[in-house]
């Protein structure tokens, strides 16, 4: 154990004397840092946004109020009325902000038909979508492997190459005590880094404490772990710099780059998904088709559905808004199938990325934080339905003032309900990822050992 810390001591003081390694640590730190103020800068941001929502809302309906100072016909109300489905994030979500930045956090809503209202927003900059997100997870997960790299390439190679090396085993060390002295500082160092960047995170961010809080730094230890044990697997080859560095910087470009991409595409093949743009457009033509059917095949399609307003009063005239609800409505009706295989196709998706993401550990790992922080695709998909279920609440509410031509007064604005969702974390794919990275971690050290005691080192 004293030769140990020895070794750690000199380890440190070649380290404080390299400046090359120090200007990448304290990159790496920068990094971390910017990808604190960025993550908790664009939550704070959003949760400012959805604060304004609440104002724009009541400013809406004071509006509506001068617009019909007396009693109003809901079905005004119901197309100049906007109200807005919220997806609150959670206090995790600053740390990894996953799909938050991509997808819609709010939409807003009127009685018109729901499919074209949940879609109008789902197309993104394919420009962030290439950049990702650059938050705390975004730097753990990309970044930090570079920096393990950086400063484990040569933990070997450079002291066959500077001729040090006889000298270090003509003392009463061996070459496993050597390589163990330094992969237990650069262990230190980086996990110190790593760490230190999540508590200061979670208090930046100002996370409610929970579970999670232990998963998270099991997670960040794990994956650090992962990458020195590729780092001590090709020291372990007993190659020249050169190489390591080359096949470590390979390795990294094969499990963040070209592995998910190669996932992305077999994804996509074998589960493919209707877009959602062509539910839109399915449904704006039944909804356009509406205004040229005539109106009592138009309601007796309705009142099948809705048997409680069959005795209301029958449709005279040119327009009636009951009328117009009721084809809205069945439009989107008309593409329910659609828009259930819609759904169920993306969350099939989401189960074959979990069933494959053991071959690209970042991949894996992002999974995972995405999932402890409510930020992934499940928990957006969550918001939708959230917001289908709304829809239908402000429908319920609407109804009878419609089909009973029931006046609609100053003070029936406070029953109009409103909506609150924020996403859970899935402790499934949370446990689930934690297994399988545990797993990495140990073959891949595993591997090392046994490759590193059958090729002993030889000094030349």
């Amino acid at each position: 154990m004293n030769k140990l810390r020895i070794l750690i001591k000199f380890e440190w003081l070649n380290f404080r004397a390299d400046k090359g390694l120090l200007i990448l640590t304290a990159l790496a730190l920068l990094a971390g840092l910017y990808g604190i103020y960025y993550g908790t800068t664009e939550i704070e941001r959003q949760r400012e946004n959805i604060a304004a929502l609440e104002v724009l809302t009541e400013q809406n309906v004071e509006e509506m109020k001068m617009k019909y100072p007396g009693d109003a016909d809901a079905g005004d109300l119901g197309y100049y009325h906007s109200t807005f489905a919220v997806n609150h994030p959670d206090s995790w979500a600053g740390l990894s902000m996953g799909q938050r930045d991509l997808n819609p956090y709010y939409l807003k809503l009127r009685l018109l038909n729901l499919q074209s209202q949940l879609y109008d927003t789902e197309n993104i900059n394919p420009l962030k979508v290439l950049s990702g997100n650059f938050d705390l997870a975004f730097v753990l997960v990309y970044l930090f492997p570079l920096l393990i790299i950086g400063l484990c390439f040569n933990i070997l190679s450079v002291e066959k190459e500077q001729g040090t090396l006889p000298l270090l085993l003509s003392q009463p060390i061996g070459p496993a005590l050597i390589v163990g002295a330094k992969l237990v500082f650069r262990i230190i160092l980086v996990l110190g880094m790593a760490l230190f960047l999540s508590v200061l995170a979670m208090w930046w961010g100002r996370v409610v404490p929970d579970v999670r809080v232990v998963l998270w730094f099991g997670v960040v230890v794990l994956n650090c772990l992962f990458w020195f044990g590729v780092a001590f697997l090709v020291a372990a080859l007993q190659k020249n710099s050169a190489f390591n560095a080359v096949t470590l910087l390979g390795v990294w470009l094969l499990l963040t780059i070209v592995i998910p991409a190669l996932l992305n595409v077999y994804v996509s093949v074998k589960q493919p998904v209707p877009q959602a743009l062509a539910l839109t457009i399915q449904q704006r033509e039944v909804v356009h088709g509406g205004w040229d059917k005539p109106k009592g095949e138009t309601m007796e399609k309705f009142f099948a559905l809705y048997p409680q307003w069959r005795d209301t009063a029958e449709i005279e005239g040119g327009f009636a808004w009951r009328w117009y609800y009721a084809f809205q409505h069945l439009g989107d009706v008309a593409v329910a199938d659609l828009a259930k295989s819609y759904e169920e196709g993306l969350y099939a998706r989401q189960q074959l990325v979990n069933s494959l993401n053991v071959l690209s550990v970042p991949v894996n790992v992002q999974g995972v934080l995405n999932a402890m922080a409510g930020s992934d695709l499940p928990a957006h998909l969550d918001f939708l339905k959230s917001a289908s279920r709304y829809h239908d609440s402000l429908r319920e509410f609407y109804y009878p003032f419609l089909y009973r031509q029931v006046p609609f007064t100053h003070a029936d604005y406070a029953g109009e309900p409103r909506h609150s969702f924020t996403g859970s974390p899935d402790f499934t794919t949370i446990y689930s990822g934690l297994a399988k990275l545990l797993v990495s971690v140990l073959l891949v050290f595993t591997a090392a050992l046994l490759l590193f005691k059958i090729r002993t080192v030889t000094v030349k």
